[in-house]
């Protein structure tokens, strides 16, 4: 057996072989755990023709990121590989539960209809097989929010190419709610009620950087560079204590904050205490926190008296809507908290457009004017 053309594109591999005589495209799918091959014979003896058909089939591959010859047996193994990831990293039980349920419905699905691709049509298709079962449009709705995390997930671990999977449309448009957020003497309440608590730190850092509670926790030293004052969110593979921690933003992207005073403080005091973990915010194990963060966070803002304006994510929506009152421009917000899209921070405004009517009273120019007979000005009149 020899190989005659081989091209290796979005872990799948493609060849080209000639055995007895006779002239194979051979495909393996290098993403799966159990690797997935399949070889097919050229209905041609002839060399030239033979080569064409490679290249077909590498033009769709580059051209797509997938082989359909082995990407319509996947999905399953999707799901699985999708499922092993949120049970390690959703940031609760429920949020692997839901997810789960998510991918058993689709299962079924998939089986009964034997659904081997994700498209436009076989998206609408499962919302009338949802509907058929008697949902409600809002639970349909958490069923394809679930196939769109699954694609969101397989796209940052690589083993589908950004963009080429289409994410399902929801019914239901998102309507773009005030977020609730806390005002300065709430903030004053909530630190003096976490003042003796682990958390404390964690709570002055999200108040001042608008990291998601997952950067925080994720939050290397590695990423703190105090001699230029600001850190990085980035994602990361590393082994420690003899486990594989992996971390990825929600943008996919690397995104640099500038560090304001009283973050500085913070990650200044902590340094000196960092040496037995890579991370910032660690466990007595060495590794990163999670555990009970948002029982403890209830207990802060329960004692503040102010627990129905939200937990950690309050303290990310409080740095933003108080940078838009004090100045801040939309895209350096949007660049700071890491949104894709601006019409997500956008939604920031809903809140300080309430400002606006004391806004005006900043300026107050006034002329002035003296009082008595005012004379019209008539044309051919002289002074």
């Amino acid at each position: 057996m020899a190989t005659i053309e081989k091209v290796v594109f979005s872990g799948y591999k493609l060849r080209l072989i000639e055995y007895r005589g006779g002239y194979y495209l051979e495909a393996e799918n290098m993403n799966l755990k159990n690797r997935k091959r399949k070889r097919w014979a050229v209905k041609t003896t002839v060399l030239s023709e033979a080569k064409d058909e490679f290249y077909k089939a590498k033009s769709k591959l580059q051209e797509t990121g997938r082989l359909d010859v082995l990407f319509e047996t996947n999905l399953n193994d999707y799901i699985e590989r999708f499922l092993r990831w949120s049970k390690i990293h959703s940031n609760s039980p429920r949020t692997y539960e839901y997810h789960a349920e998510a991918m058993k419905v689709f299962q079924e699905f998939i089986s009964e209809k034997k659904i081997k691709s994700l498209s436009p049509e076989i998206y609408d298709q499962y919302k009338e097989w949802l509907f058929d079962k008697g949902l409600a449009p809002r639970t349909v709705d958490l069923k394809l929010t679930g196939i769109g995390k699954m694609i969101t997930v397989l796209e940052s671990l690589k083993i589908i190419p950004k963009g080429v999977v289409e994410r399902p449309r929801l019914i239901r448009a998102k309507t773009s709610k005030s977020p609730t957020f806390w005002e300065e003497g709430e903030i004053s309440r909530i630190l003096a009620s976490a003042q003796n608590m682990h958390i404390y730190d964690m709570v002055i850092l999200g108040l001042n950087t608008g990291l998601r509670l997952g950067e925080l926790t994720h939050l290397r030293w590695g990423d703190v560079n105090l001699d230029g004052g600001f850190i990085l969110v980035q994602g990361y593979s590393m082994d420690f204590g003899g486990e594989t921690f992996s971390f990825e933003p929600k943008d996919h992207e690397i995104r640099r904050i500038k560090l304001n005073a009283a973050a500085f403080e913070v990650l200044s005091r902590l340094r000196p205490k960092s040496e037995l973990s890579p991370w910032v915010f660690a466990n007595k194990y060495g590794k990163p926190r999670k555990n009970n963060l948002h029982r403890d966070f209830r207990i802060v803002t329960r004692r503040a008296g102010v627990e129905d304006k939200g937990g950690w994510h309050s303290l990310r929506r409080t740095f933003a809507v108080h940078l838009l009152m004090n100045g801040a421009d939309l895209e350096s917000l949007r660049r700071l908290l890491g949104h894709s899209d601006i019409k997500t921070t956008q939604v920031y405004l809903n809140v300080t457009a309430r400002f606006l009517d004391e806004t005006v009273n900043l300026v107050g120019f006034r002329g002035q004017k003296e009082t008595g007979v005012v004379i019209p000005f008539k044309k051919g009149m002289t002074t």
